[in-house]
């Protein structure tokens, strides 16, 4: 079953990165965490890969809108959704996907996002907090400088909300002057994953990002020791 969407708005961030806004049609549910595919109207850009890509869902079964993060380039898709204008009507396929919350609370989370990768997580971190589901969860993002990251200050607030969901953000190409980053820097390692996650031996590991991120991390987390029956992968790769 597919469901019209009406573009509410669009946030352009450096980096080419852009955060979509739409209505949430009548009927449309979905799992924190799953993604749907999207149809986009014609408007003259056209090429092989069409008009149509599985997206994941960055906002919250909880709100009223329907958020998607996309890099923008220059396939047909990508120019589509850059020129859309508010108002337009998209296709929503049904949510997909299992990188979901498990049921049980017991077993602590840790989420590893890259770039745009952060949109199932974005969407678990604000269902956990806005339900208060009872799960313990780290989420390490990893981006390049702090204006081309979405949602970085709202997921910086949410551990003040939920004290069972913690943040650690770093930042790769971020600049000297500390008035513009005063977290992290470089990439994620295993040292910043035991540093700042005392259960990280007991932890299911989420991974979403670019194919290339998801590679590194899955090795790194095999240094750790981590078995690969506790490490979940969505790939990113791109539209």
């Amino acid at each position: 079953m597919n469901y019209e969407a009406k573009l509410i708005g669009r946030e352009k961030l450096p980096g080419d990165v852009a955060i979509f806004r739409f209505e949430k049609p009548e009927g449309f549910r979905f799992i924190a965490g799953q993604w749907c595919t999207v149809s986009v109207p014609t408007l003259g850009f056209e090429d092989d890969k069409g008009l149509r890509r599985p997206l994941s869902i960055a906002s919250s079964p909880s709100e009223k809108e329907l958020l998607f993060v996309m890099k923008l380039g220059s396939s047909a898709m990508k120019q589509t959704m850059a020129e859309m204008m508010p108002g337009t009507t998209v296709s929503l396929g049904q949510a997909m996907g299992t990188m979901v919350l498990p049921e049980e609370t017991g077993t602590p989370l840790v989420f590893l996002a890259g770039g745009i990768g952060i949109t199932p997580f974005r969407s678990m971190c604000r269902w956990a907090a806005d339900t208060r589901t009872g799960h313990t969860i780290t989420l390490f993002y990893s981006s390049k400088t702090p204006e081309e990251t979405p949602f970085l200050e709202e997921l910086g607030r949410i551990p003040e909300q939920h004290d069972k969901v913690s943040v650690i953000a770093t930042m790769t190409r971020a600049p000297e002057d500390p008035k513009i980053w005063n977290g992290l820097r470089g990439r994620l390692s295993t040292d910043i994953i035991k540093t700042h996650c005392p259960v990280w031996e007991r932890a299911v590991y989420y991974l979403a990002g670019p194919p290339a991120m998801a590679d590194t991390m899955k090795e790194m987390l095999n240094a750790l020791g981590v078995p690969a029956d506790r490490i979940k992968v969505e790939l990113f790769a791109g539209a």
